[in-house]
């Protein structure tokens, strides 16, 4: 008996019902969606932080101690997959004599012992340029040689000559040659210049007399690391420590892959923040719409209520009737939206959902299917059911929601405006990883200010449509052409608090979705540039810094080549620290490199780098730089770089300003200086990098013939493999902005459509009675179009200006996530006007159907008058 009321009740409405199971199905998906997309984050994170690692641990052995405890130590560490020997020693010089260059000596120079298989033990390591191994030279010190495959090298100290075999670069020689054991936040020493790789054979001979560094290069199994970054440094933390307790002191661990990990704890929280921040309000959206949707029932099912009331149903028979339709519509929406939910994660870039996301979402969807629809049910369960009275003279409500009454909307405004005020001012970053320390920080209370804006936003739509349609009836006026002007203002004016939640129902699923969009189109407007930067321009060709060997643009003289910048690289001690210098032409570079008025906080990029040109040795610093060593501009400082004899020498400067960003440069700290002061100082006019501006990046890039030792990169090449500030490529946040862009489409539509279509169905009486009093399909028609106008308008029109407010607040408080930080918000046109197009359309076909539907009138219709 109940399941057949239920069934026929569901087959009798069937508007209704498909209005509220795609609603319910949509809350459902987005969920699921949105619970793989969070579960995927931290594991891609994760994954891109342990491949940057070449090698996860390098253990030292302590001066004098016994290699052998340590190595057999490793044996026992959890997750090996593998460790080599690696030792190394620190010789007076190499010499080499050849008859195009004469004899040649080096500096200082290390001697490296490698096993035969390091290569593939760590392919990153080194990358081989000429010959192959045995006894490789590194890249610099073979331009420094003069020596190349098969020329005799002789290691000072041993007196010991070895046959050259090969030439390679190490991509990572800084943490190779790390100083294990250093404090956190100690700063980055220089590479030495002068490496000799040979095999452990060759070493003892090679290096008799110098001391030798014992190391152990450990591969530890990243994939039994947690998904989490965080707990993922914690484990690693863990082994690390595990292992030094076991030798007791014998060894110093560099924990390369800690020290990525922990790197990645800050892109793992911004992870978060933009769940939070971006799908969160679509998450709410969704569920807002569906309980719109659902709760437009409400009439129908008090006028059932009163009718089985009559019929002496006892009230808790009445809840399970009317609570088997609930239920059942949620179990509906909820399949719809599981099946959607495992359609799109196979097609887009969500990630696979799991049994638990997916439980999740239905048994949210039914409970909200449930909850929103057995509201009128709980009078029934208090004994305070509805009269047929009641029922049959209810009016749509118009007094102002409890909220606006009580003017919530303008606390919750002010608030936000008040918290975006202090937040802007104070400069707070939103998220703080101290480098070295196992602890992250989050000001949520920067928060408030979108938080508080959405409700408040809102509410304000809701209170302004309301004063909007509340004006004053106007004097009834003669209506020859039978338009119901009266009555249709009329009409309007009582309904005006259903219509304005419906208007807030569009204006919010709008809202969500724009300010996602102009999130996302700025974010990925400011990683192209910070693939710009990273890169250099279109195309880069660079070789080491300090390299003796330049580049000659003549190189880049390829078709489809616009303009070309040449860029000195060199290695600069400020103090203690060491930083890169980049020698540029002033006038010239922005032909070639990307510049933006941010890169130069205080003044525009045109007048700074006018100063830097006007100035012969001037030098601009970073803010970091000029804080550390209490420098202004004017000041002069003293500078120490490489000179024609490879020693180090200083060399003059006047500070002209202040810069945070450049092409090719590091994050932190860097130099920008003249090109011709700096080549006339130090005797060295070698060029290190080609910046090369073309429309077609792919193609000149391989046009290009650079040395063998060069590098060629271009701005096509996979942004993954270039990280944003925040360490989230375009990628990372491809699977939240397509799921809130998509979903925010279809909601927006939806409130649209489905509202409209239900509200439809909702006016059928007042509909069927003016049918009954003689008025034409047209005229009954046109109170639906009205309404549909004003809905439509109002809703989109608040719904940009709520998503230009927000996307301007989540970008000035994510400032951090953004490298270099946007000038000012990207808005993507064409997606505005696709979902402007999108509602209109929608809400065109709705009120088409509706109007169709207006102008039938049957038996049954006169029946439920």
């Amino acid at each position: 008996m109940t399941f057949r009321y239920v069934l026929r009740g569901l087959l009798r409405r069937p508007a209704e019902t498909v209005a509220a199971a795609v609603a319910v199905a949509l809350t459902v998906a987005f969920l699921v969606l949105l619970g793989a997309f969070t579960a995927q984050t931290g594991a891609r994170l994760t994954d891109r932080a342990a491949a940057r690692v070449p090698v996860d641990w390098q253990v030292q052995v302590t001066a004098g101690g016994d290699p052998a405890s340590p190595g057999t130590a490793l044996a026992a560490v959890p997750g090996l997959t593998g460790f080599r020997a690696v030792d190394y020693a620190k010789v007076p010089g190499l010499t080499a004599t050849s008859p195009g260059n004469g004899t040649r000596t080096t500096g200082a120079a290390y001697v490296v012992a490698l096993p035969a298989d390091y290569p593939a033990f760590a392919p990153s390591e080194i990358r081989m340029l000429l010959g192959a191994g045995g006894a490789v030279l590194q890249q610099q010190t073979a331009s420094n040689l003069g020596a190349a495959p098969g020329d005799p090298v002789t290691v000072l100290g041993a007196g010991r000559p070895v046959p050259v075999t090969g030439v390679a670069e190490l991509p990572n020689a800084d943490s190779f040659f790390q100083v294990v054991g250093a404090p956190a936040g100690s700063g980055a020493t220089a590479p030495p210049d002068n490496v000799l790789l040979v095999g452990p054979e060759r070493f003892a001979a090679l290096t008799a007399g110098a001391t030798v560094v014992h190391q152990f290069h450990v591969r530890l199994d990243r994939a039994s690391l947690p998904a989490d970054p965080a707990r993922a440094a914690a484990e690693d933390t863990q082994r690390a420590n595990h292992y030094a307790a076991a030798v007791a002191g014998g060894a110093l661990i560099g924990d390369n892959l800690q020290v990525a990990l922990s790197a990645a704890r800050e892109d793992a929280i911004y992870a978060r923040l933009l769940v939070l921040l971006l799908g969160v309000p679509g998450l709410v959206l969704a569920a807002v719409v569906t309980a719109l949707v659902v709760s437009l029932r409400n009439d129908r099912q008090r006028r059932d209520l009163a009718l089985l009331r009559l019929r002496g149903v006892t009230p808790r028979r009445a809840a399970l009737l009317l609570g088997g339709t609930a239920v059942l519509d949620g179990l509906l929406g909820a399949g719809l939206g599981v099946a959607a939910a495992i359609v799109a994660s196979r097609a887009g870039p969500f990630g696979p959902v799991t049994p638990g996301w997916l439980t999740a979402g239905a048994i949210t969807g039914v409970l909200l299917a449930a909850g929103t629809e057995l509201a009128p049910v709980a009078g029934t369960l208090r004994g305070t059911a509805p009269t047929i009275a009641d029922t049959v003279h209810r009016m749509p409500p118009t007094r102002l929601p409890l909220p606006l009454r009580l003017g919530l909307d303008l606390l919750l405004l002010a608030s936000s405006a008040i918290v975006f005020w202090l937040t802007a001012r104070g400069k707070y970053q939103v998220v703080v990883v101290p480098e070295g320390v196992p602890v992250t920080s989050v000001n949520y209370a920067a928060l408030l200010a979108p938080a508080l804006a959405w409700p408040g936003m809102a509410l304000l739509i809701w209170r302004v449509t309301v004063l909007i349609l509340d004006r004053p009836a106007r004097t009834p006026a003669a209506d020859p052409g039978g338009r119901f002007r009266d009555l249709r203002h009329d009409v309007v004016r009582r309904r005006r608090v259903l219509i304005a939640r419906g208007v807030t129902g569009l204006a919010v699923a709008v809202a969500v979705t724009v300010s996602a969009a102009v999130f996302t189109h700025t974010y990925d407007q400011q990683a192209r540039l910070d693939t710009a930067l990273t890169v250099g321009s279109d195309v880069a060709v660079t070789v080491a810094p300090d390299s003796t060997t330049g580049l000659d643009p003549a190189i880049a003289a390829v078709p489809g080549v616009s303009a070309v910048e040449q860029v000195s690289h060199r290695l600069v001690y400020v103090g203690p620290d060491l930083q890169d210098l980049y020698g540029i032409d002033p006038a010239t570079v922005g032909r070639a490199a990307p510049l933006q008025d941010a890169f130069t906080p205080g003044s525009s990029i045109r007048d700074v780098f006018a100063r830097l040109a006007a100035t012969p040795d001037g030098a601009l610093l970073s803010q970091e730089t000029l804080h550390d060593y209490q420098l202004h501009p004017g000041d002069q400082v003293r500078l120490r770089l490489k000179d024609a004899t490879g020693a180090y020498r200083a060399v003059s400067f006047h500070v002209v300003g202040v810069v945070t960003e450049f092409a090719t440069a590091p994050r932190d700290s860097f130099v920008l200086a003249n090109r011709s002061y700096v080549a006339a100082a130090t005797g060295l006019t070698a060029v290190q990098t080609l910046l090369v501006r073309t429309p077609a990046p792919a193609a000149v890039a391989a046009a290009i013939h650079a040395p063998q030792a060069a590098l060629v990169n271009d701005i096509t090449a996979p942004r993954v493999a270039v990280p944003s500030a925040s360490g989230l490529a375009a990628g990372s946040l491809a699977g939240l902005s397509g799921l809130t862009l998509a979903f925010g489409v279809l909601l927006a539509a939806a409130s649209a459509g489905l509202v409209l279509v239900v509200g439809a169905t909702q006016r059928r009486r007042s509909i069927t009675a003016l049918a009954v009093l003689g008025a034409s399909a047209r005229q009954r028609a046109g109170l639906l179009w009205t309404e549909a106008r004003i809905l439509t308008a109002a809703g989109v029109l608040g719904g940009l200006v709520t998503g230009a407010l927000l996307a301007a607040e989540l970008i000035k408080v994510l400032t951090g996530i953004f490298d270099p930080p946007p000038e000012q918000p990207a808005i993507p046109w064409t997606f505005v006007a696709l979902v402007t197009a999108a509602v209109t359309a929608t809400a065109l076909l709705a009120t088409l159907g509706s109007a169709r539907w207006a102008n039938r009138v049957d038996a049954a219709r006169l029946r439920d008058l």
